[in-house]
């Protein structure tokens, strides 16, 4: 799979801020702050484009198909390489 620079360059963002609030918190917490704040965001997003209660759960298998893919693909190095923290 391929993705279009721009929008790898907007990923880089979200890992540059996570990167600077892990130094602050730790990975793990800002990991989970990641998963909820992504939650939260898609949540509104549906909401926001009128999002009906019987669409809500084509919505959730959407967005965690989704996340499933980036993980999995991500941990494949489909993407590029996932770099081990020094330490």
């Amino acid at each position: 799979m391929s993705y279009p620079p721009e929008f790898l360059k907007l990923v880089d963002e979200f890992i540059d801020v996570a990167n600077r609030l892990a130094q602050i918190k730790g990975d793990g917490e800002v990991s989970a702050a990641i998963l909820f704040a992504a939650g939260r965001y898609n949540a509104f997003n549906f909401v926001a484009n009128n999002g009906q209660e019987q669409d809500r759960e084509k919505a959730v298998e959407f967005y965690v198909s989704e996340y499933r893919k980036a993980l999995t693909s991500n941990m494949e190095g489909v993407v590029g390489p996932v770099v081990k923290p020094q330490g």
